[in-house]
């Protein structure tokens, strides 16, 4: 219900409907307010609220003079935004007649820093004009400007103050029409492509046509110039002379002086040097003719090409099932990379002759996009450095004597931009885009400069594997890029084990040939960061803006191998500034990512943290790096869902984090790419593994394994209970478990000692065997391979792990936990349960060795050190397991406190799970709340026995003193000293008494 403001107590009717209300409001605007930032902002916005239906900008949850604080960059300190209202609007109050475009930088910045519960909306308001901004989905412009006299009939764009949380409406919500004038054009390319149109002729005149509709539209040719000869083509051989005789004098130098087309200017001999002509039907000149009625000026195209090639891949794809990378997240890279340092030097010039020579070199600084698709990045990166020109000549004229400069001429062009790309049409969408952006900046800082021709761009932009050349012979070479001085993009997201299959065995061998040092294991963007920092040149104090990078990649450049090959050589040579750790992706692509921006340099090997701070501040390089996070969801406040907003939407937040340093692994954490491998962790082997069956046919149920067991009771050793990841965390095992038939270990004349078991996998598993190994004899032609080879023990499963069954065997229990998890979750399982590939398994049974597994310790160590799924962590022995240092000296008493802790947990957890749904999952969830729990007491007892087990100083940081330990073992194992070993220390008197018998067993 809505609440009103003050009504009159003299038993007046009051009209208590929206529009009245807020008609009252601004009336008490007109006739009290004067517009004072200082004096009047907040009872402007109470009194707006108010107006809204609200009770007061108090009552609703949110904060006047909220504190911000500055970054080390903005000078330190707190800043105070005028309104917070988490999680819906941020309102910024400035003096009546203010420019309210000169704070746009100050509005994002305040909104960039208020997570956790960041607003949907940021307002600027004036106290005569509202802007209002999504910056989510609309980086730089407004999603609608409203004047305060126009508020009681348009109140739409701020409908999301209302207390029924509604969904507000923009005028200016560029994506929307974005999305709409792409899927009207595509349906024409669609249309030509559906009647026999050659598919290079289709896109060119599609290409054609998106320019002149967005020259009608910017003043590049004359209103309605393209609708009128569109209304002008009643036959197909009309619309071939039309159209194509306005594309002929597009490309003819000069302005047409008579005729049709008089006044028609040069546009360019890159996209118009063949002006292509069609004979349209008039369906598709209807086509034509609605596209022509959007409004172009508009259209986005920083985002248009991504919609517009979704929108063509198929007939039946449109626009709106597509998702493009949101301007926010290109800023993540264009912002450090190129605004901030331009910045830096700009707004500390105290000479013109400074800022000149600024100038000068801004306008030879080249970027390149090696993956550029549609040039969204190149796209945005321009449209910086137009600012970033207008910016010097703003401050030149505060600093010159004859006041401001009436004319400057822009230097900046697209030909300062490169993109290399290897779908064809992406390159051409990438180069129309780019020769628009100039006409938009000329429009939007009011700069003196001619928009035409426009830039003829097919230098810049090349087709082409930005990694792989192919040659004559089967012979490749690395792809030449050209001279660059900033890398930014978003290589392709190829998992390692998919890029042969995506480009065949030859183009793997190719890889693996130019690029040794990246190992094959590597996801596919790894080669693009290695391969941008060897290209750039280094950033030098003479130079400080050349020699910058920002790329996306998937999570796994910050893991293991794929961080070998990638940041940790950046990292020899150069400095992450700023990164994003963990986020999903706002494009296409459904996955989690990662983004480093970073310098390369040649600090001296040996320098003082004075003499290092010096260098850097001369290579601008930040005193403090900038580390985003991704919050949690379940750690987001509650609140409003946002306003229209579906349920397809990536929701997260990124939390700001100013650190000293940021390392290979994108985090402020010790760097522990330096941990040695531990053979005394490797050999005997302890953690596996566990099983991978190949094939569902493998696997059975209950009743179905007790039904084999009563026939065969002997059979106990084939058909057993089987144990993944998922049900071993919610507790399905207990009450549901399956089972599978394992006769690995058996042959043909052995597995048929039971023929009704055997019968299940010919029955389930063998034709699809068959039917692989027939298909693989096609393909291949040869008699042997995986498919084939797998048919001579066909009853077997696909990779038993008999190493692992073999030391389980030797022990009544053992300590498995989830191979991806968010949380440490071990537990003891019985040695009769065989555990799937979605499970590590330690070969341990004591106690001692469960609470150091189990231990905030190791969880460090290991979420250091793994790999990462989304925002789960995957744990992965080679780096986790077999590098991690076990206490080397504790004495019996520690020993058996860490031992004592790790049964004390176990028994909370079970005490819990009799009163809890959901298995281990949920009540490790409740850990996540606030107030007393035993379990966090019991967890805090094991990791304090823990810490004095190693001898830990729990003051000091615990990663460096694992890596500490980790090279002081890898040093005395390379001097043949002794060490301990994973497990119990060898030393300890009575083993047997720290094995206990609680674990998960079968049913």
């Amino acid at each position: 219900m809505d609440h009103s403001p003050a009504v009159p107590t003299d038993g007046s009717n009051v009209d208590n409907s929206r529009e009245a209300r807020i008609t009252r409001f601004v009336e008490w605007v007109r006739d009290h307010i004067s517009g004072d930032e200082k004096g009047e902002a907040q009872l402007f916005v109470d009194r707006l609220l108010q107006a809204f239906g609200q009770k007061g900008l108090l009552e609703v949850g949110g904060k006047a003079e909220f504190r911000i604080k500055k970054s080390a960059e903005d000078g330190g300190g707190t800043s105070f935004a005028d309104y917070v209202w988490k999680p819906i609007v941020l309102i910024e109050m400035k003096k009546r007649g203010v420019d309210l475009a000169k704070h746009y930088n100050q509005a994002f910045k305040y909104w960039e820093r208020l997570v956790p519960g960041r607003p949907q909306y940021v307002v600027l308001c004036n106290f005569d004009e509202f802007w209002v901004y999504d910056f989510n989905t609309q980086l730089d412009e407004p999603v609608d400007r409203l004047a305060l006299a126009d508020l009681p009939e348009r109140w739409g764009p701020l409908a999301f103050l209302f207390p029924t949380s509604e969904a507000p409406k923009f005028k200016n919500n560029q994506e929307d029409v974005t999305r709409e004038a792409a899927d009207r054009l595509a349906t024409l390319f669609n249309k030509l492509i559906g009647r026999g149109i050659e598919r290079e002729q289709a896109q060119r005149f599609v290409l054609q046509c998106l320019v002149a509709l967005f020259a009608e539209d910017i003043k590049l040719l004359e209103k309605y110039t393209f609708a009128r000869l569109l209304d002008d083509c009643k036959t197909p051989a009309q619309a071939y002379d039309l159209i194509g005789g306005l594309f002929v004098e597009m490309n003819t130098p000069g302005i047409t002086a008579g005729g049709r087309y008089k006044g028609v200017d040069y546009f360019n001999g890159g996209l118009f040097a063949d002006p292509v002509r069609l004979e349209l039907h008039e369906d598709e000149v209807a086509q034509l003719a609605k596209s022509a009625e959007a409004n172009w000026s508009k259209v986005r195209p920083e985002i248009f090409g991504t919609i517009f090639e979704h929108s063509v891949e198929a007939e039946e794809r449109h626009a709106y099932g597509a998702h493009f990378t949101s301007g926010v997240d290109i800023m993540k890279i264009v912002r450090p990379t190129i605004l901030e340092p331009w910045e830096a030097m700009i707004d500390g010039a105290t000479t013109q002759k400074q800022l000149e020579a600024l100038h000068d070199r801004l306008q030879t600084l080249r970027v390149l996009d090696p993956a550029c698709g549609s040039g969204n990045f190149l796209y945005l990166a321009y449209r910086a450095m137009k600012r970033l020109e207008q910016r010097i000549f703003e401050r030149l004229d505060s600093l010159s004597k004859k006041g401001k400069q009436t004319k400057r001429l822009s230097f900046v062009t697209a030909k300062q931009f490169y993109g290399m790309d290897i779908n064809p049409f992406a390159v051409e969408l990438a180069k129309v885009t780019m020769m628009i952006a100039r006409k938009l900046a000329i429009d939007e800082l009011h700069m003196d400069e001619r928009a035409l021709p426009l830039d003829n761009l097919d230098a810049n932009f090349k087709v082409c594997d930005a990694l792989v050349t192919p040659f004559e012979g089967g012979v490749s070479f690395r792809t030449d890029w050209p001279p660059a001085d900033v890398i930014i993009g978003n290589p392709p997201f190829l998992d390692a084990r998919k890029v042969t299959l995506e480009h065949g065995i030859a183009y793997g061998k190719s890889l693996e040939t130019l690029y040794p040092e990246i190992t094959r294991r590597s996801d596919y963007c790894v080669y693009w960061i290695r391969r941008s920092h060897d290209h750039l040149p280094e950033c030098t104090p003479e130079d400080p803006f050349a020699g910058r990078a920002g790329l996306v990649g998937t999570q796994n450049i910050r893991n293991n191998e794929a961080r070998e090959g990638g940041l940790e050589y950046v990292a020899k040579s150069g400095t992450v500034i700023e990164a994003v750790d963990n986020q999903p992706w706002s494009g296409e692509a459904n996955v989690h990512v990662s983004i480093a921006n970073w310098v390369k340099h040649s600090l001296p090997p040996r320098y003082t943290p004075r003499e290092q701070r010096m260098i850097e501040s001369k290579l601008l390089i930040p005193a403090k790096r900038k580390l985003w996070s991704k919050i949690d969801s379940s750690l987001r406040p509650a609140g409003r869902r946002k306003a229209g907003q579906g349920s397809a939407a990536k929701v997260f937040e990124l939390s700001l984090e100013l650190v000293p340093q940021i390392n290979s692994a994108l985090s402020s954490e010790v760097d522990l790419s330096s941990a040695k491998v531990l053979e005394v962790s490797r050999n005997p082997k302890s953690c596996f593994e566990g099983i991978q069956t190949g094939h569902k046919g493998f696997v059975i149920t209950k009743a179905e394994a007790e039904r084999l067991l009563a026939l065969y009771p002997d059979s106990t050793d084939y058909v057993k209970p089987f144990l993944n990841g998922a049900d071993l965390l919610t507790g399905k095992f207990l009450v549901d478990p399956e089972y599978v038939i394992d006769l690995s270990r058996t042959n043909a004349i052995e597995a048929s000692q039971f023929p009704k078991v055997l019968a299940v996998i010919q029955e389930r598993v063998l034709p699809d065997w068959q039917s692989n190994a027939a298909k693989e004899l096609d393909k291949t032609g040869k008699s042997t391979g995986e498919h084939q080879n797998r048919l001579q023990t066909w009853w077997a499963l696909k990779r038993p792990r008999l190493d692992l069954q073999e030391a389980m065997s030797k022990r009544n229990r053992v300590v498995a936990c989830s191979a991806v998890m968010k949380r440490p979750t071990f537990v003891f399982l019985s040695s009769r349960i065989l555990p799937t590939n979605a499970l590590k398994v330690f070969t341990f049974d004591d106690d001692y060795s469960f609470g150091l597994l189990q231990s905030n310790t190791h969880w460090q160590w290991f979420i250091a050190r793994c790999s990462k799924l989304k925002s789960d962590f995957r744990y992965t022995p080679e780096t986790v397991f077999d590098t991690f240092p076990w206490p080397q000296s504790p004495s019996v008493k520690q020993i058996e406190a860490v031992a004592s802790a790790s049964c004390e947990i176990r028994r909370v957890r079970d005490d819990a799970l009799s009163k809890i749904k959901g298995g281990l999952r949920a009540v490790y969830r409740t850990l996540e709340l606030p107030g007393k729990n035993p379990l966090k007491d019991a967890q805090a007892a094991l990791d304090n026995a823990v810490l004095q087990a190693y001898g830990f100083d729990p003051r000091s940081d615990l990663l460096q003193q694992l890596l500490d330990l980790n090279l002081e073992v890898a040093a005395r194992i390379d001097k043949g000293e002794p060490v301990t070993a994973p497990g119990i220390p060898p030393d300890y008197p009575n083993p047997s008494e720290l094995v206990t018998d609680d674990c998960i067993r079968p049913a």
